[in-house]
């Protein structure tokens, strides 16, 4: 088969960068590989398997040998996503790079396509971290290591058994292959829209609107969040987060967060509620998105700051007076807002969907935030993302907690289970490991997922999809001295996934894989089936996971010879 650039076989299926964004890799230091020294002289490039749960460095030749006969090994479920990585190194750098597309063929002769992603590199704090994974890069590149991520999106009838291809490309005329074999197991992952795991990955779409350099809410703007939002329904996502207001965490990124619902004081002092983008981004989301089922959260009834713009007919301008909860004033805001808000998603059919969202903000607000709800919007259900469990937070349908609070949130979450209630975790800027920052060990953002699993949580939060600094592409440093880089986004432009992304939804796949497994053993009444997977389960604890030490690798890695063995025992 002819042999063709990567950029001409991907660019189709990407979109591309205005021209004020040029795609390119930024100067940095680069932390990771061997001094210099180590470079072999002439050498030939050559290809090297390695763990997808690390990163590698871009300037100098890593410390794993190139093996005689480099072949990679994938293995998962029917209806699982399954990623290998390679090095690719040339101690020459990379003159040209080109890439033949790769397929595997199973046993019977149905193939099974395989992505390939070149993995790009962007800096967090002045350092160089490999994290972009891009089907579109350029055929030449700095630096002598260039990662490469292959995906399989393995078909959910696909029959168990074995595919195999090979791996093929040139570097600066030299041919390198690999055979590539995928064992597919019987057990069958259902599709995302089906998994139990709670998956609440706040979106911005004003950020997108920014980069693209486009008018929010234009046909163009909803064609660039249309991949993105595709992929993050992809990954099992549960919500759909909607502003009512502008700013409910009072800048606290780039972009700043807008109303969805226009609100106008009359000059009689009666209030006007416009929900003409709050029911586009909703259909959208719902329509086209492929969230269908997904809660509406709201967010704007406890924003950090305490103001509410709205437009004042009266004094033809628009004001944002600070109105704190308890006092007449916010009620007057509110009351209308409200009742508004609960008529318009009834007669949109969404009463059931859409709820109240609070981030972390104290009881002392809550209470009387919640006293006007009962009064205005009794029908209306409350999630929000608490500091701890309280006698107020108790009666909430969602609470999600910090991972440091955790061991408190197994029995809490069992006793809210029974009540319908639902209980996950989060990580932010504040929980230094593990997490999804630029300096993160990989394998953090996938370990997450298992530890919401042994706590018996309901699923995972992380506040930032893609609120993307000024150029996520040159740099994912914002707020240096209080968000850690690469806190405010998980993929990039252009629907770009990142390595982070990968290894938190392979995480979030891995917690489906156990809950199925739990769910057949006890309903063929073999828990003692799962013994050697409770107790590789058993690592993944708080004390373990926030300590400086934690092998998240190695504890993941026996995760996976557990999920194998559980899984041939139940057969």
């Amino acid at each position: 088969m002819k042999l063709a650039p990567l950029a001409c076989l991907l660019a189709a299926s990407a979109l591309a960068e205005p021209a004020r964004h040029p795609a390119y890799e930024p100067d940095g230091k680069d932390p990771q590989g061997r001094p210099a020294a180590a470079l072999r002289a002439g050498a030939k490039p050559w290809l090297t398997p390695v763990s997808m749960r690390q990163r590698f460095g871009r300037d100098v030749p890593s410390a794993v040998p190139a093996p005689k006969r480099p072949g990679l090994a994938m293995r998962g479920w029917r209806g699982e996503r399954v990623c290998a990585q390679v090095l690719i190194e040339s101690p020459a750098g990379f003159g040209e790079l080109r890439l033949e597309p790769c397929a595997l063929r199973a046993e019977d002769g149905r193939e099974i396509p395989v992505r390939l992603d070149l993995v790009r590199y962007t800096t967090g704090g002045g350092v160089l971290f490999a994290d972009i994974l891009d089907g579109t890069a350029q055929t030449t590149f700095a630096g002598v290591t260039r990662p490469l991520v292959l995906t399989v999106d393995i078909p959910a009838d696909a029959a168990p058994g074995r595919a195999t291809g090979t791996l093929a490309l040139r570097v600066n005329g030299t041919p390198l292959s690999a055979p590539v074999t995928l064992t597919i197991d019987p057990e069958t992952l259902p599709p995302p829209r089906e998994w139990a795991c709670h998956l609440d990955i706040w979106q911005h779409p004003d950020a997108v609107a920014r980069w693209h350099d486009v008018p929010m809410w234009s046909p163009a703007h909803f064609a660039l969040l249309r991949p993105a939002m595709r992929r993050l329904a992809d990954a099992g996502q549960k919500t759909i987060t909607a502003t009512l207001i502008d700013e409910a965490w009072d800048r606290q990124t780039y972009d700043a967060f807008g109303a969805m619902v226009r609100v106008t004081r009359r000059r009689d002092g009666s209030w006007a509620h416009d929900f003409a983008v709050f029911d586009r981004w909703v259909a959208f989301m719902s329509e086209e998105a492929g969230l269908a089922g997904a809660t509406v959260n709201c967010y704007g009834l406890l924003p950090w700051s305490l103001t509410f713009a709205y437009h004042d007919e009266a004094q033809g301008r628009t004001v944002a007076p600070r109105l704190t909860p308890g006092t007449p004033e916010y009620e007057a805001f509110w009351g209308p807002f409200l009742e508004a808000l609960v008529a318009h998603v009834r007669a949109k059919g969404w009463e059931g969907r859409v709820r109240l969202a609070m981030d972390e903000r104290p009881d002392a607000l809550f209470r009387p935030a919640l006293e006007v709800v009962r009064r205005h919007a009794p029908t209306l259900e409350i999630v929000a993302a608490c500091d701890a469990p309280s006698a107020v937070t108790a009666d909430f349908a969602d609470c999600s907690y910090g991972l440091d609070i955790s061991e408190r949130l197994a029995p809490l979450a069992k006793e809210r289970r029974a009540q319908g209630k639902r209980t996950t975790f989060y990580v932010c800027c504040a929980q230094p490991r593990p997490n999804t920052f630029a300096h993160s060990a990989l394998a953090e953002a996938e370990w997450l997922l298992p530890a919401a699993a042994h706590y018996g949580l309901d699923g995972f939060l992380r506040w930032a999809y893609h609120s993307w600094p000024e150029n996520p592409f040159a740099s994912q440093d914002y707020r240096p001295a209080n968000w850690p880089a690469a806190d405010t986004s998980l993929v990039y432009p252009g629907d770009r996934p990142s390595l982070r992304w990968e290894a938190l939804r392979n995480g979030v796949e891995t917690f489906e894989k156990i809950r199925i497994l739990r769910e057949k053993a006890a309903a063929l009444g073999r828990p003692g089936a799962l013994a050697p997977l409770e107790e590789a389960l058993a690592r993944f604890t708080v004390a373990r996971g926030m300590g400086p030490g934690c092998p998240y690798e190695a504890d993941l890695q026996a995760l996976d010879e557990a999920l194998l063995r559980a899984a041939e025992a139940l057969r």
